[in-house]
C-alpha cells in the first residue's frame, strides 16, 4: 500500500481498532471505520451492511481490514460478492508480522481518517479530517476545559463515531492520561454498568448523548440500593443529539448523594465535519436551569474555531436571534470525499461551512434550537425522513406519495420518537392491523428503527407545498399538540409492541 490509500475498518473489538488505527496513521494510510456487526443476525446488519457496501464502492474497492468471524461470513454475504473483487485482511493476521519501522512522515494537511456521516441519501458521505484538523480540536479542548495528564477518561462509544475516536481516545493520547474504553453492547444491556466503572477505576471524563442519561436515570429509579462514590467526576460531557434539560436535571439530582458534584454536566457541541466537540457549557447547574428549558446553552467555541448565525440571505442576525449556525476554524473538514455537490452545499463563498442547525449566539456563547434538515436522531444514531418512507411505501396497501416519517416528542419524552402517518389503500380494521404489523417490519428489516407510532390519516391530512414537498414540521406541531390522539388505539399497539 501507498500513503494516503484508504483502509475500510469493519471491526468489532475497541483493541483491534484502536492497533489498526495507529497502524494505519504510522504507515500515512487514511483509516475508515464503519459501524462494526455484532450479530450476522442482527435488525442493524442491512443497515450497517448497506453502508459497508456503499463505502467500498466509493472507495473504489480498497483494502477491507477486519475481524476473522466476519471475514469468514463474507461468503455467505451476496451484498458484498456482488461488488466484485476486493482485498480482504484480519487484524489478527497483520498483527502476526514482522513490524515495520519505516514511519510515514504525515504533513499537517494530509488526511488523517476519513469518517462516514449520513448523506442527503442516508448513504454515507466521506469527511476528511486532517492530522490539523484533529490536533487543534485536541488542543483546543485541552485548553477550554481544563484536561490533564492526570484524568481517567471512560467511554462506550465505538471508534466509527468521532466521540469515541477524537473525544475519548486522540486526546488521550496527547495528554498521555489513561483511558477506559467498554463495549456500547454492554452499556445498552446494564446502563449502571456505567457508574460501577466510574466509581472503580476513579474516571473523572466521561460522555453520552441525552438518551444515555435518561437509560441512567430509569435504571437508577428501579435500583434504588445502587452504591457509588461518583467524587472523582468532573465532566459528564453532554451531546451528538438533542440535549433535554429535565433529563440532565434529573441526573443530577439522583447521583447528588452519590458525590456526584452539580457542575458535572457539560453540554457540548460538534459533529464529524467539525471534527467532533467544539463548545462546551460549564453554565449548567441545578440551580441555573429548569427542567422547563426549552434549549440548553452548549457553551463558547474553542481557540481557533468562530461561530456565526445568518438568515436565508447569509447575512448576521442580531445577537440572540434564531438563525442557521456556520462554522470556520482550524478543526474544520476541507470537504467530502470526491463530491463536489456535497462540498458545494456545505461551504458558503467566503469559506464558512454550512452545519444545517439552527440557533442563536449570546454573549459568544450557543444554543442550539434545531435541525434544517430532515434527520431524525434517535439514540444518537441519524435517520433520514425519506428514507424511511421510502421503505413504508414498498408495503403494497400503502398509497405512495403520502407517507411522513417525523421525529415527536410527548410530554415527559427524554428524547425523540419517530411517528409514521402513511394512507392505507384498504381501510377496514382486519386488513388495517395486518398493514401496520407488515409496515412495522419493514422499517425495522430495511431501516434498523422500530418506529414508535403508526399512524393511519387520509391522504389529505398529509400537508404539503404546493409543488407537492411534505411538510414534515407542520404534522409534528399537529401531533404534539394532540390532533392525533383518536388514533391512540393503534398507537398503543405499536407501543406495547
Amino acid at each position: 500500500m501507498q500513503p494516503q490509500d484508504k483502509v475500510v475498518f469493519q471491526i468489532e473489538s475497541y483493541q483491534d481498532s484502536l492497533s489498526a488505527f495507529w497502524g494505519c496513521v504510522l504507515g500515512g494510510f487514511v483509516p475508515v471505520p464503519v459501524a462494526g456487526i455484532v450479530n450476522i443476525n442482527d435488525k442493524q446488519v442491512n443497515r450497517t451492511m448497506g453502508k459497508l457496501c456503499h463505502t467500498l464502492q466509493m472507495l473504489e474497492q480498497p483494502l477491507l481490514l477486519t475481524d476473522a468471524s466476519f471475514a469468514a461470513e463474507i461468503p455467505n454475504l451476496p451484498k458484498l460478492l456482488q461488488l466484485g473483487k476486493f482485498q480482504v485482511r484480519t487484524v489478527a493476521e497483520l498483527c502476526d508480522c514482522e513490524p515495520d519501522s519505516n514511519f510515514y512522515h504525515s504533513q499537517p494537511d494530509d488526511v488523517a481518517v476519513m469518517m462516514l456521516t449520513s448523506g442527503s441519501t442516508g448513504m454515507p458521505k466521506g469527511v476528511l479530517l486532517s492530522h490539523k484538523n484533529l490536533l487543534s480540536q485536541t488542543m483546543g479542548s485541552v485548553q477550554m476545559n481544563g484536561f490533564t495528564r492526570e484524568d481517567i477518561s471512560l467511554n462506550w462509544v465505538p471508534i466509527d463515531h468521532v466521540a469515541g475516536l477524537i473525544y475519548f481516545h486522540i486526546r488521550d493520547v496527547y495528554l498521555g492520561s489513561r483511558q477506559i474504553h467498554f463495549p456500547l453492547q454492554l452499556f445498552l444491556q446494564e446502563p449502571l454498568i456505567w457508574l460501577d466503572l466510574i466509581d472503580r477505576f476513579r474516571v473523572s471524563i466521561a460522555f453520552g448523548p441525552n438518551f444515555a442519561y435518561s437509560l441512567v436515570n430509569d435504571c437508577a429509579d428501579a435500583n434504588p440500593k445502587g452504591q457509588w462514590n461518583l467524587s472523582s467526576m468532573k465532566y459528564f460531557l453532554n451531546g451528538a443529539e438533542t440535549i433535554v434539560a429535565k433529563t440532565a436535571r434529573r441526573f443530577l439530582q439522583r447521583l447528588t448523594p452519590h458525590r456526584l458534584a452539580p457542575t458535572t454536566m457539560r453540554p457540548s457541541w460538534g459533529m464529524a465535519e467539525v471534527s467532533s466537540g467544539i463548545t462546551f457549557s460549564n453554565n449548567f447547574s441545578l440551580s441555573s436551569t429548569t427542567d422547563d428549558d426549552l434549549f440548553v446553552e452548549v457553551g463558547a467555541p474553542i481557540p481557533g474555531v468562530d461561530l456565526r448565525i445568518v438568515d436565508d440571505q447569509n447575512q448576521v442576525v442580531a445577537e440572540g436571534e434564531i438563525g442557521a449556525l456556520q462554522v470556520k476554524g482550524l478543526t474544520v473538514t476541507s470537504g467530502y470525499y470526491q463530491n463536489q455537490e456535497a462540498n458545494q452545499q456545505a461551504f458558503t463563498e467566503d469559506g464558512w461551512f454550512n452545519t444545517g442547525d439552527l440557533g442563536f449566539l449570546k454573549d459568544g456563547r450557543l444554543t442550539i434550537t434545531g435541525r434544517q434538515k430532515d434527520v431524525i436522531i434517535i439514540s444518537a444514531e441519524n435517520y433520514y425522513s425519506h428514507d424511511i418512507e421510502a421503505a413504508v411505501e414498498e408495503v403494497e396497501g400503502v398509497e405512495v406519495t403520502s407517507t411522513a416519517a417525523c421525529a415527536v416528542r410527548k410530554p415527559g419524552d427524554n428524547t425523540d420518537r419517530l411517528a409514521i402517518f402513511f394512507s392505507a389503500t384498504e381501510t377496514k380494521d382486519n386488513s388495517l392491523n395486518a398493514l401496520i404489523q407488515k409496515i412495522q417490519n419493514n422499517v425495522v428489516e430495511k431501516i434498523g428503527v422500530n418506529p414508535d407510532f403508526l399512524i393511519p390519516v387520509s391522504k389529505e391530512t398529509i400537508p404539503k407545498t404546493a409543488i407537492g414537498k411534505i411538510q414534515r414540521q407542520e404534522l409534528r406541531k399537529r401531533f404534539e399538540a394532540g390532533e392525533f390522539n383518536e388514533e391512540s388505539g393503534v398507537r398503543s399497539h405499536i407501543e406495547s409492541g
